[in-house]
């Protein structure tokens, strides 16, 4: 299995820090040129989740401490150490210009690949649509 890369993340984060301390900071997504027709109206929406590969981790452990020193499976941690190395975060998107969106509440570092994008849908994502 293989995924390709549709753009890259801008950060001031160079290495992976706190990531509520990174989601309190705007970064930047950019889209490569030959996707950009996909970006069609996507300012139409406030939110979004963006897939993206963890390129920095190259381990993982199934069961181990996690954020707050509780031990946890990897499954039921956010733990960007992962057998598959993609992460998932909800951001504000703040601004679109051209292929590039300036969005706040990401997680991720400088450089990091981006998978893909969808836009948040309550309909969808919230677990208490009832």
């Amino acid at each position: 299995m293989s995924f390709e890369s549709i753009g890259i993340i801008e950060s001031k984060f160079d290495e992976p820090v706190d990531p509520e301390e990174m989601r309190k900071e705007e970064s930047t997504i950019v889209i490569d040129s030959e996707y950009r027709e996909g970006l069609y109206r996507i300012e139409d929406n406030d939110y979004l989740q963006v897939l993206f590969q963890f390129h920095l981790s190259d381990s993982y452990k199934l069961k181990a401490p996690r954020h707050h020193g509780k031990i946890r499976g990897v499954f039921a941690s956010r733990s960007p150490n992962r057998p598959s190395s993609i992460g998932v975060t909800c951001v504000e998107l703040l601004e679109r210009n051209g292929r590039r969106l300036r969005v706040k509440g990401l997680d991720a570092v400088d450089g990091t690949p981006v998978l893909d994008l969808k836009p948040y849908a309550a309909s969808m994502d919230n677990p208490d649509k009832d």
